[in-house]
């Protein structure tokens, strides 16, 4: 079990190494959490103990290679711009998000979001959203959907009408569009978004 201690330097060294890119020293860590710089025995004790909890871990030798355990770096091809969406207010927000548990599996891929359509779902310009490969859909999921084999869309996928796929925006300004099915191919669900600063 981590201690609270255990917690904060998990915390401050992730946080720290997503900041810098590298790991802290024992004596920024300390300070970094509000010990004494000369409590650093009492930090190195905790990151021994966090990597035997499978928390941490050591890349070489020395605590400047001290990592976050599958804490490598994750990547997802970016496959292209997509229209859709425009940004929100970013909320800084210091806790974490494990991505690896979002994309464990290896069938997702990442579109660039164009436009609009996509607004009042919170998908804006700019964002990147994640999707994942399928080639069908349940009522109301937001797709990728390729129509007449030229034109990628991100849309809410809708079957209500009979012998249609209607593609409906998160936009009030626009209207739903409805289709027959052959002009219709789903290539990827939606399943998560990241938003970067620029």
């Amino acid at each position: 079990m981590v201690t609270p201690v255990q917690q904060k330097i998990y915390e401050y060294i992730q946080d720290h190494i997503g900041e810098h890119g590298y790991s802290p020293s024992l004596s920024e860590v300390a300070r970094g959490i509000g010990i004494s710089p000369k409590s650093i025995s009492l930090v190195s004790r905790s990151i021994h103990a966090l990597v035997a909890a499978g928390r941490l871990k050591f890349d070489k030798k020395g605590y400047r290679s001290v990592q976050v355990a599958g804490g490598g770096a994750l990547t997802l091809p970016l496959m292209g711009r997509i229209a859709a969406g425009a940004p929100i207010e970013a909320i800084e927000d210091r806790s974490s998000v494990d991505l690896g548990a979002l994309l464990k599996e290896s069938d997702h891929f990442v579109l660039e979001v164009r436009g609009d359509s996509m607004v009042d779902e919170g998908i804006f310009d700019g964002d990147l959203v994640i999707c994942r490969h399928a080639r069908d859909a349940r009522e109301g999921d937001i797709v990728v959907a390729l129509i007449d084999n030229l034109e990628a869309t991100l849309k809410r996928i809708s079957f209500q009408i009979t012998d249609r796929v209607t593609l409906i925006p998160a936009n009030v300004a626009l209207k739903p569009k409805a289709y027959l099915p052959h002009r219709v191919q789903i290539q990827g669900v939606f399943v998560g978004l990241l938003r970067l600063r620029k």
